[in-house]
């Protein structure tokens, strides 16, 4: 007689903010609430937050009752020394780096500038293979090796740095992030090297190069469909594929989670090709903000 099947552990989810992202963080978390269907912990980490925000951010998770809310301050001794790689990168990001303290099991990071159309849940019956962490190959990164490293200096400047640190190849965007808590506390010294947000700073692309190369090597490849690069799946695994991606990266999903990475934001009224890709998840994202700004018109990016 075969052994029962564990069912999947209840999802834990984290979002990290702070005030000039807490509005699209509240959009991306209500877009999750809509879609889960388990009971669930969604824990929201801000820095600086109000009393009001704070409140926002209880007004939103009533909308599923399944889900248990916990919140945390963050304090300015976790960041000191971080800074941010770019203007439109919040160095309250680095706030994940802290994330395998608190908690254990498996957790889902998920950075505010998303939109989650699909449910998350099944993330974490995610086979890790021997991996700690758990994310999707880089857009950009993918494509410019699938291109041939790219069609600028500073395309294959960018490309080589990666290389002296960690395989370029499997350089994941750290927006969406799922955690084996407990795999990373076991491993000696590996905490603590996390929890370097000096280092991270002094990397180039901040926390995200930081993931990368402390867990080079320990990384597991989800498919696109959980990082969807502006909704871009189909581009995604045809430069996955270039690189040797595995069945489950390669196989087809919608896209469960958009990311909209990079300077521009939906949210800012960004004027794309009508007919682009990108501009079709701007179109997408307008249209569950009409629905986020009926319930929360007060809340709105």
């Amino acid at each position: 007689m075969p052994a029962p099947v564990s069912p999947p552990p209840e999802p834990r989810i984290v979002y990290v903010t702070d005030a000039g992202l807490l509005k699209p963080t509240l959009v991306s978390l209500w877009s999750l609430l809509e879609h889960l269907s388990t009971s669930a912990e969604v824990q929201v980490w801000g820095d600086g937050l109000s009393t009001d925000e704070w409140e926002a951010v209880h007004r939103v998770a009533k909308v599923n009752p399944r889900v248990t809310l916990v919140t945390r301050a963050l304090s300015a001794e976790m960041f000191a020394g971080a800074r941010s790689p770019a203007a439109h990168i919040s160095a309250a990001a680095m706030g994940r780096l802290f994330i395998p303290r608190h908690l254990s099991g498996r957790v889902l990071y998920i950075d505010g500038d998303t939109l989650i159309c699909g449910d998350v849940s099944p993330l974490f019956a995610t086979e890790f293979g021997g991996g700690r962490i758990a994310g999707v190959r880089d857009y950009l990164i993918s494509k410019w090796i699938a291109l041939g490293q790219g069609d600028t200096p500073s395309h294959i400047a960018r490309i080589t740095d990666i290389r002296r640190n960690a395989p370029p190849e499997g350089y994941i965007n750290s927006g969406i992030l799922l955690l084996d808590c407990d795999s990373i506390r076991e491993a000696p010294g590996l905490l603590a090297r996390l929890e370097d947000v000096a280092a991270a700073s002094a990397a180039r692309w901040g926390d995200q190069d930081h993931l990368n190369f402390l867990f080079a090597g320990c990384i597991h490849h989800l498919n696109p469909a959980w990082n969807a690069s502006w909704s871009r799946t189909g581009d995604q695994r045809r430069f996955i594929r270039a690189l040797g991606g595995t069945p489950e990266e390669l196989a087809p999903r919608p896209a469960a989670i958009m990311h909209f990475h990079g300077p521009k934001k939906p949210w800012k009224a960004p004027r794309f090709d009508l007919w682009s890709r990108r501009a079709r998840a701007v179109w997408h994202y307008r249209r569950e903000l009409r629905r986020f700004r009926s319930l929360f018109p007060d809340l709105v990016p």
